[in-house]
């Protein structure tokens, strides 16, 4: 009879924690309480159970009106938010501001790179040489031909190609480098080269045409899919 009676207790228990619990649904937004944050951790630190907003920064999660969730996102202050604080507007719905914290990715800027200005007066006049203007071809067509068909034309060329490629790499490693990678995403064992040859779409165009929030969008959302694939 005892076990029975415990068994009804439990039973009851459990039933009044499922009843107490509710589906909190909601929004996080940036520091001007309208900006959507896709990818943000929203974890019940009572239950361990979480979930991560999604790209129109909705979420969804199942709470107690006892339980805590802790909110964070690389680059943000990490939130600790008793759900019983969290006051759903008149659609129901609750939100989540995030500040951003004092570095962001424009201020970044370290570089690996050590050019000196003779070196990169060298490059440069060889990268102008490899381009005859067609006006210069015109007034000295021996010269574009040789420059066109020689051996050593063509080592020019392929030499100007080298030195171009390493002036955009210089531009590029300003804006994103290993330690920059390492800051906004907290990973200190992430390596580097793979996750750029893996996230093919973060091209050396890309990084040097986009700043701020759209590079670290684009960063982010690859480190995402390269942890949830267990690399």
């Amino acid at each position: 009879m005892k076990h029975v009676y415990f068994i009804i207790v439990l039973l009851i228990g459990s039933s009044s924690s499922i009843l107490a619990q509710q589906l909190i649904k909601g929004f996080v937004v940036e520091g001007d309480s309208i900006t959507k944050m896709p990818f943000v951790y929203i974890i019940n630190k009572t239950t361990g159970n979480g979930t991560m907003s999604d790209n129109s920064g909705a979420f969804y999660l199942k709470t107690n009106p006892t339980d805590t969730l802790l909110v964070s996102f690389v680059g943000y202050v990490k939130l600790k938010i008793p759900v019983s604080r969290l006051k759903p507007n008149a659609n129901g719905d609750v939100r989540v501001v995030m500040r951003q914290i004092a570095y962001n990715l424009n201020s970044v800027t370290v570089s690996a790179f050590k050019i000196k200005p003779y070196e990169r007066e060298k490059m440069e006049k060889v990268i102008r040489d490899s381009k005859m203007r067609p006006i210069n071809a015109m007034q000295s067509p021996i010269t574009a031909m040789y420059m066109q068909f020689s051996k050593e034309g063509k080592e020019k060329r392929k030499l100007a190609a080298i030195f171009e490629q390493i002036l955009i790499d210089e531009e590029v490693n300003k804006k994103m480098n290993p330690e920059i990678l390492r800051n906004l995403t907290g990973d200190d064992s992430i390596d580097f080269a793979r996750f750029r040859k893996y996230c093919f779409s973060l091209t050396d165009y890309y990084i040097l045409s986009h700043d701020g929030y759209d590079l670290y969008y684009k960063v982010m959302e690859c480190y995402y899919r390269w942890k949830d694939e267990g690399r």
